[in-house]
């Protein structure tokens, strides 16, 4: 399992959430059950975090390069400003 997490800013969450489950969707259409779960969560200081679970670090890599330039994917990743970390992780354990 490889977990994916991105920090960032966005002019509107209200927006950004809207946009979230057509993004989801088509991480769902595109990558199947490479695809695990999906988290939106806002930090303490207003930024946001996407933490991504997926199946492989194939996948990951793969959808990091293609899903931003998809154009079903293009409104949640319009209301990104600012970009301040990406990583992916491999998991050591779950509970």
């Amino acid at each position: 399992m490889t977990l994916e997490y991105v920090r960032f800013e966005t002019d509107d969450a209200e927006a950004l959430t809207a946009e979230r489950d057509a993004l989801v969707a088509r991480l769902r259409e595109r990558y199947g059950t490479d695809f695990v779960s999906a988290h939106l969560v806002r930090y303490d200081d207003g930024s946001i975090g996407d933490v991504i679970l997926w199946a492989g670090r194939e996948a990951a890599e793969r959808a990091a390069e293609e899903i931003p330039a998809d154009p079903a994917s293009a409104a949640f990743f319009a209301r990104i400003t600012e970009v301040h970390d990406m990583r992916h992780a491999e998991v050591l354990h779950s509970a």
